[in-house]
């Protein structure tokens, strides 16, 4: 290897871990969020964990164990957005283009059903016809720019955009009813109730909104 090649190589090893570096730097940014508004809330028994790097690769079972809870308790924030919707408005939540919607892992969203809770909901006189409804999943970079969160890291607390926040019944149904999301971090996992995200941040449990996945490995 000649001289230029080593230095090339030592410059792309530098640039490597600097880029590192910020991505924890971002993450930590990011998790400090969640944990002030844990904090301004008083959510005292509400719990962050750190996971292990590889903890995408593991089993939904070897997931719920490393929590220490139940596989239906492992669950997700997606944001999904009415594309039909005529303004950008989240200041409704009863009828806003854009929903932070919780569902479990092993289950599948079924946006049709989103779509006549959402719709109603909405007093009928202010309610519009099912023309102005067609929820998608947003984008990748939609759900960041409103959230401030990456991939895996959405969390309903300390998002950037306070949007509306819909909770799968079937994890309200629990028999305890808590569950694992997104911590802020691609790595870091929040315990919190439903209780506390419906008194907190005034989310509402949508029943009938999920379907079980038969997809999945769950061991």
């Amino acid at each position: 290897m000649t001289t230029i090649e080593k230095v090339t190589v030592h410059l792309t090893a530098i640039q490597e871990r600097l880029t590192s570096l910020e991505r924890c730097l971002d993450d930590l940014e990011r998790v400090k969020r969640v944990k002030k508004h844990l904090e301004r809330e008083k959510l005292t028994i509400a719990v962050l964990k750190t996971t292990p790097s590889d903890y995408y690769s593991w089993s939904l079972d070897q997931r719920a164990k490393l929590l220490g809870c139940e596989i239906p308790h492992l669950c997700k924030s997606i944001i999904m957005e009415n594309v039909a919707y005529l303004d950008s408005n989240v200041e409704d939540s009863l009828n806003s283009r854009y929903y932070c919607v919780v569902v479990q892992y092993n289950s599948k969203l079924d946006a049709e059903q989103l779509r006549r809770f959402v719709r109603n909901n909405i007093p009928e006189p202010d309610r519009p016809s099912k023309k102005n409804f067609n929820f998608q999943h947003a984008s990748s970079e939609m759900s960041e720019t409103l959230t401030g969160f990456g991939h895996n890291g959405v969390s309903t607390f300390g998002m950037k955009t306070p949007i509306p926040v819909i909770i799968a019944g079937n994890i309200a149904a629990l028999k305890s009813s808590f569950l694992w999301l997104g911590g802020g971090a691609e790595h870091v996992k929040l315990r919190i109730s439903v209780q506390d995200m419906v008194r907190v941040l005034g989310a509402r449990v949508a029943d009938g909104i999920t379907t079980l996945r038969t997809d999945l490995d769950n061991n």
